[in-house]
């Protein structure tokens, strides 16, 4: 990943932000001011420079609304679809009900947004009309912990469970993965990293058996009380 700190942008005569380095000028996206867009040179790109670009246009007060890959058709929102939702000050463009809405109703807003990695289609195979075909996919392992109801904190429950046909994404959000998060090496497989568990039972008595630790305590717990492992 670009170090932010050491990338020079600039905007050249043909409306291109451009990388500027060893005075050489490497366009990365081009601009229409008037629709407010910015066209991305491709995926891997946006991914490199996005932070960067987004801080410059800033900087520079140019408005782009919409970020669109080169060949991209952009989004028509249906019209009985219902307004966007509130973003969250936090959460951003993270904020749950939004990524749903992009999901359901702009796809290549969620696609662009998100940074959502694709499957390549077959030879011969024509282009699908609905970008979602497209999306790399897979089965993902996730824990939710939370308080239990009534204890205040004091007590807390994990329920962990499988999420089939996830999004995989350069972005993560509750709905989507990043490679890093579920696949082996630097490249997407179909092999999932399946869930392990580190202090399993049986892991735990047989760590205890050779004598690698000392159980202080067996059983239900009050949150908070047994370390933060728990």
């Amino acid at each position: 990943m670009e170090d932010r700190r050491n990338v020079v942008l600039d905007i050249n005569e043909k409306d291109e932000i451009v990388h500027v380095r060893r005075n050489r000028a490497e366009p990365l996206a081009r601009l229409d001011r008037e629709l407010k867009i910015i066209w991305w040179k491709d995926a891997d790109t946006w991914e490199k420079f996005h932070k960067s670009v987004e801080g410059f246009l800033e900087a520079e007060k140019v408005t782009a609304d919409t970020v669109l890959m080169e060949g991209q058709t952009p989004d028509v929102r249906p019209k009985n679809a219902p307004s966007r939702p509130i973003i969250h000050f936090m959460q951003g463009d993270c904020t749950p009900a939004y990524v749903e809405d992009l999901l359901k109703y702009e796809p290549i807003k969620f696609q662009n947004t998100y940074g959502v990695y694709l499957v390549p289609p077959a030879q011969g195979e024509p282009e699908s009309k609905d970008p979602r075909d497209r999306w790399l996919r897979a089965d993902v392992i996730r824990t939710d912990s939370r308080a239990v109801e009534g204890t205040h904190g004091g007590e807390y429950r994990s329920t962990r469970f499988k999420m089939k046909d996830q999004v995989i994404a350069r972005r993560a959000t509750h709905i989507t993965f990043t490679k890093k998060e579920i696949f082996k090496g630097d490249k997407a497989t179909d092999q999932v990293i399946p869930y392990e568990d580190p202090y399993r039972p049986e892991k735990l008595a047989l760590m205890e058996k050779r004598g690698e630790i000392e159980v202080v305590y067996r059983g239900k717990h009050a949150a908070g009380s047994a370390g933060a492992n728990f």
